[in-house]
C-alpha cells in the first residue's frame, strides 16, 4: 500500500499532466491557466496575493505573468501610490477566450474524466475531504 502523501502527490501530478494536455490547444500552460482561473474570479489581485494563492515562487510567477502580458492576456497596473505594488488584471481578450464554449467544454471534459465512476455523493465527500486535508496540513506550519 502506498503512503497517503505519495498517493496524493501522484494524483496531483496526474491532474497537472491532464491539465497541461487540456489547455495546450489554447496555447496556455497549466501555470498560465492557474493564473487566469484565479483572475477570472478575482480580477485585480496583487502579485503577492497571486503568489500566495498559487504557492509558487515570485520569479516563477513573474515569468508566467511576463508571457501572459506579452500575449495580451493580462495587464499589470499600479493602483496605489506605491508604484512597486502592481495589480494583475485579465484582458477582455483572455476573459472572452476563457468563457468561450470550446474552452469551457474542454474544462468540463477534464472534470468529468477526473470524477469518472464517482457518484455525486462520492464527489462531494471527496471535495470536502480535500478541504479538510488542506486545513489539517496548514496547521502543521501555523499551529
Amino acid at each position: 500500500m502506498s503512503h497517503p502523501t505519495l498517493a496524493l502527490k501522484r494524483a496531483y501530478l496526474s491532474l497537472r499532466r491532464a491539465l497541461e494536455h487540456t489547455v495546450k490547444p489554447f496555447h496556455f500552460t497549466g501555470g498560465q491557466f492557474d493564473v487566469l482561473q484565479l483572475l477570472m474570479h478575482n480580477d485585480g489581485l496583487e502579485h503577492r496575493d497571486l503568489q500566495r494563492r498559487l504557492s509558487i515562487a515570485s520569479p516563477t510567477l513573474t515569468n508566467i505573468l511576463d508571457v501572459l502580458e506579452r500575449e495580451g492576456h493580462i495587464e499589470r497596473r499600479s493602483d496605489t501610490p506605491d508604484a512597486r505594488i502592481k495589480t494583475i488584471h485579465m484582458s477582455s481578450q483572455a476573459r472572452q477566450l476563457c468563457a468561450s464554449d470550446k474552452f469551457c467544454a474542454a474544462g468540463e471534459a477534464l472534470v468529468r474524466q477526473m470524477f469518472d465512476g464517482f457518484t455525486d455523493d462520492e464527489r462531494g465527500a471527496f471535495l470536502n475531504a480535500l478541504v479538510r486535508i488542506e486545513t489539517n496540513l496548514d496547521r502543521v506550519i501555523a499551529p
